[in-house]
């Protein structure tokens, strides 16, 4: 079994974010340089304006990191529209969506739902969290991995109300914020899944309880995309479930979002496209995407 959690940071769903700050370093966070992007047509003249833009972001950080820079701010005074995955954050709509979703009263204990060499972990997580199993009893396997996550990421320093998704939205108004799905689109993703995808979700995350939650802060803050690749791969393996995850999480989410992004540039909207830096790379991601439909992607240094 691959470990899934590395992928749930790397994409950070908005919603998950906003649980942490419902379930729940220090301002002296050196600055980064994230990577920003600018899509021009592929016959664009080299003094063009640019068509768009496209921002991985990550949807929260250690408290107090400093993300911003001089491109970042040109390319939002520049843009017509900005796009990200959900343009509504209301912590009341998520958890309400959260909850419509999340309840199945057929389920077995939570430790049943997991193979007996987890159930120790299993035991410990809950106790990290200061939670009861009883708690979950009517809790999808899915919705218990993403909150107990969310949990633990909340007492780790890595703060939601210090996403990047929230402050983008929050500078931009009020000029018009577009989102490419809602919330309830998101968590459907996670609820579509069989019973053996939501157990090896919930195994994973109880697998990875030794790994450090703020190397995908660093290697974002500091724009080192081929790390962030490594850590997205240690979350997607060869395996049957690991494809469909993928498949489900990124692939046809990207194929769905790169419509409306092409369709506000062709208009000349020139859109600041702000997403999960999952989405970015990769074959199956936006930039391959984009080039794909004569767009040019290139890096702002």
């Amino acid at each position: 079994m691959t470990p899934i959690r590395p992928l749930l940071r790397a994409l950070w769903l908005v919603p998950l974010a906003l649980l942490a700050a419902a379930c729940g370093g220090s301002d002296d966070t050196p600055g980064g340089e994230p990577a920003l992007y600018r899509i021009d047509a592929a016959d664009a003249a080299a003094d063009a304006e640019p068509a768009g833009w496209l921002f991985g972001t990550i949807h929260a950080l250690p408290s107090g990191a400093r993300w911003d820079r001089p491109a970042i701010d040109d390319a939002l005074a520049r843009s017509g529209v900005l796009m990200v995955e959900i343009a509504d954050l209301d912590p009341d709509q998520v958890r309400d969506s959260f909850a419509r979703l999340s309840v199945d009263t057929t389920l077995p204990p939570l430790d049943q739902r997991v193979s007996p060499e987890y159930r120790d972990e299993l035991d410990e997580l809950l106790d990290d969290a200061g939670v009861s199993g009883r708690q979950f009893r009517h809790v999808e396997s899915w919705a218990a991995a993403i909150s107990l996550s969310a949990m633990v990421q909340g007492q780790s320093g890595i703060d939601p109300d210090a996403g990047v998704d929230k402050a983008l939205i929050a500078r931009y108004a009020p000029r018009r914020v577009v989102g490419l799905e809602t919330v309830d689109e998101q968590f459907a993703i996670f609820d579509r899944m069989d019973q053996d995808a939501q157990q090896d979700l919930l195994e994973s995350l109880l697998a990875d309880r030794d790994s450090d939650p703020a190397e995908m802060a660093d290697a974002w803050l500091a724009g080192d995309t081929d790390a962030l690749a490594g850590l997205m791969d240690m979350g997607l393996g060869d395996g049957e479930s690991d494809r469909s995850l993928r498949k489900a999480l990124l692939t046809d989410r990207n194929a769905r979002w790169v419509e409306p992004i092409t369709a506000a540039m062709q208009r000349g909207e020139q859109p600041f496209v702000a997403v999960g830096a999952g989405h970015v790379g990769g074959s199956d991601g936006l930039i391959a995407l984009l080039s794909a439909r004569d767009w040019r992607v290139s890096r702002i240094r």
